[in-house]
């Protein structure tokens, strides 16, 4: 009861085996090429991002020394060289008040309106009257703005 496999049925398991090797070769290698290729990307994005760390840890520093700068706050300093002698930037809210819409004139001339009749004059107040303000000295000028008497 001892038979050998059929000489068919042994080259046909040969050829499966050869078959699922190289299919599982082929396999193997695929994931070896994209494990790689995924390392290469993952090393090129690590230098990348140490690459961009130091050019924010410049500008940082940059900024740091810009804030420290006691010439920084300065606004006369920073005004711009356009000739119209402007010293503040109010950004660009302050650009869009310089350029004031100009109103047409109007189509028609407009009638004068009538004016009301004149009613009868204002009777005076009981208020005091305040007495005039001192005139002006020379003293005023040297005088300390704190003892000035304002309401007079």
């Amino acid at each position: 009861m001892t038979e050998s496999a059929s000489p068919e049925l042994l080259e046909a398991l040969a050829e499966n085996r050869a078959e699922f090797a190289a299919a599982s070769a082929e396999i193997s290698e695929r994931a070896e090429r994209q494990e790689r290729e995924i390392i290469e990307a993952a090393e090129q994005r690590r230098q990348e991002s140490l690459e961009r760390c130091k050019e924010l840890d410049e500008q940082a520093a940059a900024n740091k020394e810009a804030r420290e700068d006691p010439n920084s706050k300065n606004e006369w300093l920073q005004r711009r060289d356009d000739g119209g002698g402007r010293t503040m930037d109010f950004g660009p809210a302050g650009d869009e008040l310089e350029e004031a819409p100009v109103d047409p004139a109007p189509a028609q001339p407009t009638a004068p309106t009538p004016q009301p009749p004149v009613a009868e004059p204002p009777q005076q107040s009981t208020q005091p009257v305040r007495p005039p303000a001192r005139p002006r000295t020379d003293e005023d000028d040297d005088e300390d703005f704190a003892n000035r008497d304002w309401f007079v």
